[in-house]
């Protein structure tokens, strides 16, 4: 065998490695630069407030929460912190529609590796938090009203 066949067949197990290499990778193993935990609580008192939340990729479905509840999600900011989770709420006749995760709401939450947003709901708006608090805790952030 001459040397020009050997260094091919040499290149191609390499190529070939790398390939294999790269398909058995789990999709997993991304990297993810900021983990963000969402969790959306109600807190009206009697009520079962319905909440679809859904961003350009991920529609997360309609679910509904009974006082005390949430509903909670989790995902992996892109690189350019664009990412946008948008919900609409509504409890009885009235409604809601805000970003749940957007750049802003990161700024006051703060990145770090693993950050938390909470929201709560209540009766005259919607509360941001970083911390779960109790739902009278007034240092919660009203970002709205129904």
């Amino acid at each position: 065998m001459n040397i020009l066949v050997k260094k091919k067949l040499v290149s191609l197990f390499i190529v070939l490695t790398c390939f294999i290499c790269f398909h058995v990778t789990p999709s997993h193993s991304k990297i993810c630069s900021y983990n963000w935990n969402v969790a959306i609580y109600n807190g009206i008192p009697d009520s079962t407030i319905g909440l679809h939340v859904k961003s350009k990729d991920d529609d997360l479905g309609e679910h509904y929460i009974a006082y005390g509840e949430h509903f909670y999600f989790h995902f992996c900011e892109n690189i350019f912190r664009r990412t946008v989770f948008a919900g609409d709420f509504s409890h009885g006749p009235q409604f809601a529609h805000f970003n749940v995760f957007d750049d802003e709401v990161a700024g006051v939450i703060g990145r770090s590796k693993d950050s938390h947003v909470y929201w709560l709901l209540k009766g005259d708006g919607y509360y941001l938090s970083k911390e779960l608090k109790p739902v009278d805790d007034p240092s919660w952030i009203k970002r709205g009203n129904w």
